[in-house]
């Protein structure tokens, strides 16, 4: 990783290379999509907004030219750029002033609010908007095969269900992800300027990462009003700084290894019950985290050799 991040620090049109070439790759495998941001996060920390904004230009000028040849349009790859390049330009703006995770992603949260209610505010109610979507497949199909097999057309009504189920939530869910992959990448792009400037600086600064009492009594109210209320924008919401307290628990979970010296096994581990058993349960440990402060709790093992 540290001769990627030399590469791309080589120049403006090495670093244009990787962002465009990773950016279309998104399309096979999406955490490409993480590499590509960590481009623009590296060059906008260490070189200033402006190399930062020339550099979306002209790797988002190559993905679309590269998009088009192969779809024959460039704006699915300029709209993926947009919703996840120009926040993750803002937040190592952020970071670059501030010198703070901690400040970095409490503006994250606002943009991931902000983001959630321009859905509203833009496609009014999401199940509303969903089921004029589905409407429309179902027509077009009943067109390309109204006589299909009855199990087909069976398996087809249950998916639909499934959607609709789905629909209230997709703000939260669809900003939550785009959120996910912009902290991702401006992580990694943090890390690699660490590698190259600052060897050894990022284990401390995101092992401290703790996003405070405010942001966490705030989400304790979001979710205390969602119950009570059932109001969906309240909900998407919580979905929405659930990501980002799930990633304090995340680091806290880092530093407690660390400061324990466990083995990097028990990472492995944490990480592969993560995503399927233990993401509420991290994201409960990270809003803890806010009063407890389980760093201080815990004492460094000595070492005994």
């Amino acid at each position: 990783m540290k001769s990627l991040a030399v590469f791309i620090m080589r120049g403006r049109s090495s670093a244009a290379l990787i962002a465009a070439t990773t950016a279309v790759l998104f399309w096979l495998f999406p955490p490409f999509l993480i590499i590509s941001g960590a481009v623009v996060a590296l060059v906008t920390l260490r070189l200033g907004p402006a190399e930062g904004a020339l550099l979306m230009a002209l790797a988002g000028l190559g993905a679309a030219v590269l998009t088009t040849l192969v779809v024959g349009a460039p704006w699915p790859m300029l709209l993926v750029l947009a919703a996840c390049w120009l926040p993750l330009w803002l937040l190592a703006l952020v970071l670059r002033a501030t010198v703070s995770l901690a400040r970095t992603l409490q503006t994250a949260a606002a943009l991931g609010l902000a983001g959630v209610l321009g859905f509203y505010a833009v496609l009014g109610d999401p199940a509303t908007w969903w089921q004029g979507v589905i409407g429309r497949w179902e027509r077009e199909l009943a067109a390309l095969a109204p006589a299909g097999p009855v199990a087909d057309r069976s398996a087809l009504d249950q998916v639909l269900e499934l959607l609709e189920g789905w629909a209230p939530f997709m703000p939260g869910q669809m900003v939550s992800a785009a959120l996910l992959f912009v902290v991702l990448a401006l992580l990694l792009g943090r890390w690699w300027q660490a590698l190259l400037f600052n060897p050894g600086g990022f284990r401390p600064e995101f092992h401290e990462l703790r996003l405070g009492q405010p942001l966490a009594l705030a989400m304790l109210a979001l979710f205390g009003a969602a119950l009570a209320t059932g109001w969906m924008p309240l909900t998407n919401g919580v979905l929405v700084l659930g990501t980002l307290y799930t990633l304090q628990g995340v680091a806290l979970t880092h530093a407690l290894v660390f400061k324990l010296q466990l083995s990097s096994a028990w990472l492995a581990l944490f990480y592969l019950l993560l995503i399927p058993l233990l993401s509420q349960l991290v994201m409960a440990l990270g809003i803890a985290d806010a009063w407890a402060d389980f760093r201080r709790r815990v004492r460094p093992r000595l070492d005994k050799r």
